[in-house]
């Protein structure tokens, strides 16, 4: 009887060891990972979004300002947007070294102004980059000029309505109408 006893007891004690584990919680504290110090980002300005540089893909566009590309406006409306991506891509090939250096220079000062908390040339910084990104946002705006032009002597009043409001969420240029 003893044995039974002593048998029922040492089961009972196996039985809530595997239960409950070894002590309070090893397993918990096995499945956490330790948590590095987490980094800042490393700066990266949005040149492009600053410049307003904008791509249109012409199915989206058309499908926005609901226009057929398989007619004879659909036809013209790719064309129209066709040349106006190459033109800008060739702008900004042109202008590459250029918006590159600004893009680094910009970058740069963040990093050291991150590290070193000294923000005081800042505005510096911010007059270089507008002198230097100047003639490219004033081509750049002349493009946008022409298409909007284009734009509006190609589509009928409601379909180039429609066409403002797909580029109000794109952020680009306005022409700004009197």
């Amino acid at each position: 009887m003893k044995k039974y006893i002593l048998l029922i007891i040492l089961f009972c004690g196996f039985t809530a060891q595997a239960q409950y584990g070894y002590g309070n919680g090893t397993r918990q504290r096995q499945r956490q990972m330790p948590q590095a110090q987490q980094e800042a980002p490393e700066p990266d300005f949005p040149i492009e979004k600053y410049l307003g540089i904008v791509n249109y893909d012409i199915k989206k566009a058309a499908k926005k300002t609901s226009i057929k590309l398989s007619s004879k406006k659909g036809i013209e409306f790719s064309k129209i947007l066709t040349t106006y991506n190459k033109d800008i891509k060739d702008i900004i090939r042109i202008n590459s070294f250029l918006i590159r250096s600004t893009k680094d220079m910009v970058d740069n000062f963040q990093k050291l102004a991150m590290k070193s908390g000294d923000f005081s040339n800042q505005t510096k910084v911010q007059k270089k980059m507008v002198e230097n990104l100047k003639p490219i946002s004033l081509t750049l705006k002349e493009e946008d000029v022409k298409l909007y032009a284009a734009m509006k002597e190609l589509l009928s009043e409601k379909q180039y309505k429609k066409w403002l409001k797909y580029n109000k969420k794109r952020h680009t240029f306005f022409k700004k109408e009197e």
